[in-house]
C-alpha cells in the first residue's frame, strides 16, 4: 500500500500536467482494455478496481466469447484488478498516463489462476526455488503502413515522410533510411525513455517501413513481457501522430516478410553464471536438455505461439521462418538458433512467434521447456540441421489439435489451455464463416 501510494506522489509530482490515467487490462491475446479516470482518482485503485472475468477471453474484436464459459452463463461476475508495481507512466498523448492491471480472484486475495501474467509468475517461482533465473530478451518487429487503404480494402505501405514516395524497396539494415523516419523515431525513442522501457534502438528491417525494435536482456521476465504491450501501445500512438498507422500483423503484406517476435532465452543461477555452459566453457548437459524439451514442444506449441489464421501465413520457404522443430548455431534458418556468444552468454533464440502473439503466453511456452528439462537427457537432443526435424503445423486447426493433446498443460496449466481453446476455436470458426471476396471472383460464374 504504501509503495504504490509513493509512487503515484512520485509521478504526480514528475507529470503535473497529466489529467487522466488509462488503466489497462490485458485480454488473452494481449490487446490492452481498460478504462480512463481522473488523475486525481489514482490512489483509490490500490483498493482494486472490479472487472468481468470474462474479459479475460475476449476475441481479437473485443466481443466475450461465451464458449468459453466465463460470460453469460456465470453471469457476468467480476473479478478485482490491482496496479501492477511501477507501471504508472506517461503515454505519447501529453495529457494522459497509463497503469497496468493485473487480475485477482473474486476476494481479491488470491491471484486468478487463468490471468497468463499470474500463470507466469508461479512458473518463475517454480524456477527460482531450482536456483534457476531465467534471462531473457525480446525483439519486436512491425511496419508502418498508410492510414489509407487501397481500392480492394489491401494495406499499403507508409509514404516515406522524407522522399515523399511510397515505400516499395528492401533495405535491410538501412540507416538512410532511419533518416527518412528521424522524427518518428525520435518521439519513440523519447517517450520510452520516459516510460523506462529497456530498449536498445530500432533498425529497418527486411521490408519497406518495416522495423525491429530490440529489448535488452532482463531477469525480470514480468517487466520485459510488460514492456512489449506498453510498447506496442506507444508505437501505435506515435505512428498515428506522425501520420501513419503501424500493424504488428504476423504477415500483413503477403509478397513481403512477415512481422515475428524472437524471444533469446539463458538460465543463471543465483550467483549469476550460466547454467547453459560448463566450467570450461562448453556447452553443459542442461543446455542440451533444454534444446531437446523445447525442440520436442514446439510442434505442440504452436497454437499459442501463432494464435490467429493470419500467424500461419508467415510460415512460407525462403522467408526466414522456420518450418522444422530445428535447431543451429548461427543460423537464420532454424526454429531455435544458437547465437555467436561466450560462455557467459550462451543463449537459445526461439524464432518461431510473430509479433501478434501475447508475449507472456510466448514466455510461459519457452520456460516450459525448461521446467521439462530433467525429463530430457542430453543424447535426446538432435543433431543440429537434422533431416529428421519434424515439420511444424501451418495450419491453424492442425496447430489447435495438436495443442489439445500436448503436454504443456502439465507446465502451464490445463484450465488456461482449455480456455484458450476455446476462444481460439471460436475465432476460427468466424473466420471460416466468412465468405471472402476471392472465392466470390473464383466461383461465382464457374461453380
Amino acid at each position: 500500500m504504501e509503495s504504490y501510494v509513493q509512487e503515484v506522489k512520485n509521478f504526480r509530482q514528475e507529470w503535473p500536467d497529466i489529467e487522466y490515467i488509462d488503466l489497462i487490462f490485458t485480454d488473452i491475446n494481449a490487446s490492452p482494455r481498460g478504462k480512463r479516470i481522473p488523475v486525481t482518482a489514482l490512489e483509490k485503485v490500490n483498493k482494486g478496481i472490479a472487472l468481468p472475468l470474462s474479459t479475460i477471453t475476449l476475441d481479437t474484436c473485443g466481443n466475450v466469447v461465451e464458449s468459453a464459459g466465463l460470460g453469460e452463463a456465470l453471469g457476468e461476475p467480476d473479478n478485482m484488478c490491482f496496479p501492477i508495481p511501477n507501471s504508472l507512466m506517461p503515454t505519447a498523448k501529453p495529457q494522459v498516463g497509463q497503469l497496468l492491471l493485473s487480475m485477482m480472484d473474486d476476494t481479491g486475495t488470491q491471484p486468478n489462476p487463468l490471468f497468463i501474467r499470474n500463470i507466469l509468475e508461479k512458473m518463475l517461482q517454480t524456477l527460482h526455488s531450482k536456483n534457476q533465473f531465467p534471462c531473457v530478451a525480446l525483439e519486436l518487429e512491425f511496419y508502418l503502413i498508410d492510414k489509407k487503404r487501397g481500392a480492394n480494402g489491401e494495406l499499403l505501405t507508409a509514404i516515406n515522410p522524407t522522399k515523399k514516395t511510397r515505400e516499395k524497396d528492401t533495405e535491410v539494415y538501412d540507416l538512410d533510411g532511419l533518416d527518412d523516419y528521424a522524427e518518428f523515431l525520435a518521439d519513440l525513442n523519447r517517450v520510452a525513455d520516459q516510460q523506462g522501457l529497456n530498449t536498445s534502438g530500432a533498425l529497418s528491417e527486411s521490408a519497406p517501413g518495416q522495423f525491429e525494435i530490440n529489448f535488452n536482456h532482463s531477469q525480470d521476465v514480468l517487466r520485459v513481457c510488460d514492456e512489449i504491450v506498453i510498447a506496442k501501445r506507444l508505437i501505435r500512438q506515435v505512428a498515428h501522430q506522425h501520420g501513419f498507422d503501424a500493424t504488428f500483423m504476423a504477415k500483413p503484406f503477403a509478397d513481403q516478410a512477415g512481422n515475428g517476435m524472437h524471444i533469446h532465452l539463458s538460465l543463471l543461477d543465483e550467483q549469476g553464471n550460466n547454467h547453459f555452459s560448463q566450467a570450461d566453457g562448453q556447452e553443459s548437459d542442461l543446455f542440451y536438455q533444454t534444446m531437446a524439451a523445447m525442440l520436442a514442444q514446439t510442434s505442440d506449441s504452436m497454437a499459442l505461439i501463432c494464435p490467429n489464421v493470419n500467424s500461419f501465413r508467415r510460415f512460407v520457404p525462403g522467408a526466414y521462418v522456420p518450418t522444422k522443430a530445428d535447431w543451429g548455431v548461427n543460423h537464420r534458418g532454424v526454429a531455435l538458433r544458437v547465437p555467436i556468444s561466450d560462455s557467459k552468454n550462451r543463449r537459445i533464440e526461439h524464432r518461431i512467434a510473430g509479433a501478434d502473439v501475447n508475449p507472456y503466453i510466448l514466455a510461459a511456452v519457452v520456460l516450459s521447456s525448461v521446467l521439462a528439462s530433467d525429463n530430457y537427457s542430453k543424447q535426446q537432443c538432435p543433431p543440429s540441421l537434422s533431416n529428421d526435424a519434424v515439420d511444424l503445423p501451418v495450419r491453424m486447426s492442425d496447430a489447435l489439435e495438436q495443442l489439445e493433446h500436448s503436454e504443456l498443460a502439465q507446465y502451464i496449466s490445463r484450465e488456461f489451455i482449455d480456455l484458450y481453446l476455446a476462444c481460439k476455436r471460436s475465432e476460427l470458426e468466424e473466420f471460416e464463416r466468412a465468405i471472402t471476396p476471392l472465392e466470390i471472383d473464383w466461383m461465382l460464374h464457374s461453380a
